[in-house]
């Protein structure tokens, strides 16, 4: 190593060493690139609500990592018209290092848009991928169309993400000055209670910046909410241009969520507030704005009374479903059984209320541990889960009587109810066993001493034993492949690092052929600038293209910064240059049409013709030029 080392300097040294730490480093935090979570593919829509033939924007994203994606198919549109489809998805990768190890993020996306063919509730059915070999479907869409007016009672939330149909009243008039402001837009203003209502805050800039700061959260105060994750471009808010009232802003979501009103009335959301700041490259805020929305008020309906159950929970509103089962129908006396209540669909899951149970006769009933899960996508989809122990107190056959979940579905406007039918569970053993309860002693009959319980506190749960470890890591270690990599990564990354310093170098060392060719790739790249600049009629731009080649050429075959000189200066040096006086007259008048150009464009001919003819004239400047010789001591 010493001596693969002795032709670098002291210096170069120790870059090497540092290097070969730093991939070292990489290579012990992790052998590969771990996927940072599992692959997500969803299928939502700009809004919910469109008009009768109203085009809008059905979007579907597969988030995945370093996998293998293929066979993709997209939804079945029927009822829609496709006015645009791609011919392949966006693909952006992300790569990540952190100290769960290394990620890789590719977002794969497929934009269409649609038009709807006939009024209703329209479902766009689920796209279809492989990932890895295994098939995943993205979520059912559900758009209504109707007229164009407003409809008298609202349709619940659809499937996809939240809904942006109903902008607030003040949006009109916010942008009415072509300044930047904020919109709420609501998927409804009329709703029940406990319904889901779709909320995004849309950030309209009339020009670009660079930061946004929230200056004061929007108040929901009557309203249950779920935050909602917003897509995003390199950690950024992702920008769309959109026309109001005849003029151009790009668009944004600032913040998403999703309100379930908790009681009648009128509700309002107060308005939102951010600070808007386009900054210098040190960071200094060059111009800000203050924009902010309007408050929104939701009229919120009480549930009907007519067909309520008994007691039933405003917070059961939206579509269910109901299911239960235990973990095993047989057991002893003493041994604890679990009953699962699982509640799925869409709604406020987070507090729906399950069915109660009825305390079965000859069991101990525990309080429930329950579990909920909800999609941060669109934040109303999602399961509950209660798992209850049941402790059985004596032998014999037993009977779960069935339980029976009541909902009120907004979108038919009725109460409805899904059953769970009854569980027969049988226990075996006697009476006076042992069993594993909360604490205290169980009566015992006729007289007998009373069993004291096995005291076991109610979150515990039954541990599970295992006959050995699940894997040797030594040994896996030692057989596995990765005992090879580690041992031979390192030296083969050291001396891949130190060739690549050495190729460096080797590479930065400039000759006259390597001047010339930077060169002539200047001046192809200037006269391809200067073609487009003729192409869109920039005439200004086009003459400082011109001037730019010519001094640059000249400069080089000079030795000289022409930049600097005077023209008369400049016809000197080129009277000794060996030029001659015919194209040294030339380039100087070719000079000062570029410069009279680039102050009073209107005063030199930017038609195509004498566009093209200043093209030619310059290359065959640049030719001449080219074709000097080189100054005494000079380089070519």
């Amino acid at each position: 190593m010493r001596t693969f080392l002795a032709p670098l300097s002291r210096r170069r040294q120790l870059h090497a060493a540092l290097f070969f730490l730093g991939v070292a480093a990489i290579a012990c935090a992790g052998a590969g690139l771990a996927h940072a979570e599992a692959p997500r593919f969803l299928g939502e829509v700009d809004r919910q609500q469109v008009t009768l033939g109203e085009p809008f924007v059905y979007q579907v994203t597969l988030s995945a990592g370093d996998d293998k994606v293929s066979d993709y198919h997209p939804p079945d549109f029927k009822g829609f018209k496709v006015l645009s489809a791609p011919s392949g998805p966006t693909q952006s990768t992300q790569m990540q290092f952190g100290g769960a190890g290394n990620f890789i993020a590719v977002s794969y996306s497929w934009r269409y848009e649609l038009a709807p063919l006939q009024k209703g509730r329209l479902s766009i059915g689920p796209a279809r991928i492989h990932v890895n070999g295994q098939e995943f479907r993205s979520s059912v869409v559900t758009v209504v169309a109707g007229s164009a007016a407003t409809p008298s009672t609202p349709p619940p939330l659809a499937n996809g993400a939240p809904g942006t149909a109903t902008p607030s009243p003040g949006g009109a008039a916010e942008a009415a000055d072509g300044g930047s402001f904020i919109r709420l837009v609501t998927d409804k203003t009329k709703a029940y209670v406990g319904e889901a209502i779709g909320a995004t805050w849309f950030l309209y800039m009339n020009q670009p910046h660079d930061k946004y700061d929230t200056q004061v959260e929007p108040t929901m105060e009557g309203f249950w909410t779920e935050d909602i994750a917003l897509p995003n471009r390199r950690g950024g808010m992702v920008l769309n241009d959109e026309l109001v009232q005849g003029r151009r802003y790009q668009v944004g979501a600032a913040l998403k969520k999703v309100l379930f009103p908790l009681h009648p009335g009128r509700l309002t959301i107060t308005p939102m507030e951010a600070q808007l700041s386009r900054v210098d490259f040190f960071g200094t805020a060059v111009r800000s704005q203050h924009v902010r929305s309007t408050p929104t008020v939701i009229e919120v309906l009480p549930l009907p009374k007519d067909g309520q159950p008994h007691g039933f929970d405003p917070a059961n509103v939206g579509t269910f479903t109901f299911a239960r089962h235990v973990d095993r129908t047989q057991v002893a006396v003493g041994e604890a059984v679990t009953l699962t209540l699982e509640i799925g669909g869409r709604g406020n899951i987070r507090n729906v209320a399950p069915p109660a149970l009825a305390k079965p006769d000859g069991f101990k009933v525990y309080d429930p541990r329950v579990t909920v899960n909800v999609d941060p996508g669109n934040g109303v989809e999602g399961t509950k889960v209660a798992e209850i122990l049941l402790l059985p107190e004596r032998p014999g056959t037993a009977t779960l009587p069935a339980q029976r979940l009541d909902f009120f579905d907004p979108g038919a406007g009725h109460y409805t109810s899904v059953e769970a039918p009854a569980l027969v569970l049988t226990v075996t053993g006697t009476a006076g066993a042992t069993v594993a309860a909360t604490g205290g002693a169980v009566p015992a009959k006729d007289g007998a001493v009373p069993t004291t319980e096995n005291v076991i506190g109610a979150e515990i749960r039954p541990i599970h034993a295992r006959v050995g470890l699940r894997q040797d890591l030594a040994s896996s270690l030692l057989k596995g492949r990765a005992l090879l990599g580690i041992v031979l990564g390192p030296p083969l990354l050291f001396g891949l690092a130190v060739f690549g310093l050495r190729l460096r170098d080797r590479l930065s060392e400039e000759t006259g052929a390597t001047r010339r060719k930077r060169s002539r790739k200047k001046v192809r790249a200037h006269f391809a600038a200067a073609e487009a600049c003729r192409q869109r009629r920039d005439v200004a731009a086009f003459y400082i293209e011109i001037d730019r080649v010519i001094r640059e050429t000249l400069s080089h075959r000079l030795g000289v910064t022409v930049a600097g000189l005077r023209m008369d200066e400049l016809r000197a040096r080129l009277a000794t240059s060996g030029l001659g006086a015919t194209d040294s007259e030339q380039v100087v008048a070719t000079l000062e049409e570029c410069d009279q150009a680039r102050f009073a464009p209107g005063s030199v001919p930017g038609d195509d013709a004498a566009l093209g003819a200043a093209i030619d004239r310059a290359e065959r400047l640049v030719a001449a030029i080219e074709a000097m010789a080189p100054p005494p001591g000079g380089t070519t």
